[in-house]
């Protein structure tokens, strides 16, 4: 019972869900991993990355930005887009400042890099450094604007931006932020604070906006809903990526991507592979076949590799208990 059959190359996993009205939902997901050639092919990887149950951080869970989100979630909006790599400097020159840039099929994101910088202080206040020349800075969140100070010991004197508690530039007084560093990511126009934390990576879910898209657990939710999703849940908070990086419909492959300043030569471009796969499930003495949607596209420049997540969601209302398995296929694309 609830068994997968996969006769495909890649990693498949499954779980039960439920909608916003309590429907259960039959989650199968397929997650490939491809090597993205120099020349900008792509083939299969040695290694199939396993379909993530849970979230991954960058460092301690709860104090740091994540890395990966849950593979396995209901529905969403449209496809995740997520880049987790390295900001090079053109040419490897030691550089105070230069920009990076990603396009995904119509999506165009830029964002201005730094060089390190820190607060010094003086008889007027905290005041930036001079920035210092890099060559490679990590994308991640710790370096885009954002932060928790913590600096007094009463919680109502201390300050987060719920957007990006993991970051650098927030603090309760100017003070506080002595010695400590500035982003290294920022938008290239725009005031830092109201733009918010630049960056290509995932938004963990307790972060800002994704917690609000959430719904509200109050005692009317205790009375009415509960274990249902709150009314004013939003199908959103799904989403991990930044919301200027994400496609208006959805992916399904063969879309043109171009990275720039991302690996150490410069440019990196390739296609998304396309997949077609077929999903048929024996519930009740029948047999239902469904579709996916890719839902998550991971990229890693680093590698360099793509990182390709399809999901299948079967409402499932009465016959819970009388699924007995899914069979995954690969069909061959016919354009």
């Amino acid at each position: 019972m609830w068994r997968v059959k996969n006769y495909t190359p890649y990693k498949v996993h499954r779980t039960w869900g439920r909608d916003k009205d309590g429907v259960h939902e039959w989650i199968v997901a397929v997650k490939a991993t491809y090597d993205v050639k120099p020349d900008g092919s792509v083939s299969l990887a040695d290694e199939q990355l396993d379909v993530l149950l849970l979230p991954e951080f960058n460092g301690e869970e709860g104090l740091s930005s994540l890395r990966y989100d849950a593979d396995l979630v209901g529905p969403k909006p449209t496809t995740d887009v997520i880049i987790n790599g390295t900001a090079y400097a053109p040419g490897a020159w030691p550089s105070t400042e230069f920009l990076m840039e990603a396009r995904i099929d119509k999506v165009h994101k830029v964002i201005r890099v730094l060089g390190n910088r820190f607060w010094d202080s003086s008889l007027v206040g905290p005041g930036p450094s001079a920035t210092e020349p890099v060559t490679e800075v990590p994308i991640v969140y710790e370096r885009a604007y954002g932060g928790y100070d913590q600096t007094d010991p009463d919680p109502k004197k201390q300050r987060m931006d719920a957007r990006n508690p993991a970051g650098c530039g927030v603090a309760a007084k100017p003070e506080h932020l002595a010695g400590k560093p500035l982003p290294n990511f920022e938008y290239p126009s725009g005031n830092l604070a109201k733009t918010g934390p630049a960056g290509f990576g995932a938004i963990a879910s307790h972060w800002s906006p994704r917690r609000e898209l959430s719904g509200t657990y109050d005692t009317a939710w205790e009375a009415t809903r509960r274990p249902l999703l709150p009314a004013d849940w939003d199908p959103r908070s799904l989403l991990c990526s930044p919301a200027d990086q994400r496609p208006t419909n959805f992916l399904r492959g063969s879309e043109p991507v171009e990275l720039i300043n991302m690996t150490r030569d410069g440019f990196l471009r390739f296609h998304l592979p396309r997949a077609y796969f077929v999903f048929t499930t024996s519930i009740s003495g029948r047999k239902e076949e469904h579709r996916s949607r890719l839902s998550t596209v991971i990229i890693e420049p680093d590698f360099p590799r793509v990182i390709m997540v399809w999901t299948s969601v079967l409402k499932v209302r009465n016959d819970v208990d009388y699924l007995d398995e899914t069979v995954v296929r690969e069909k061959p694309y016919l354009s």
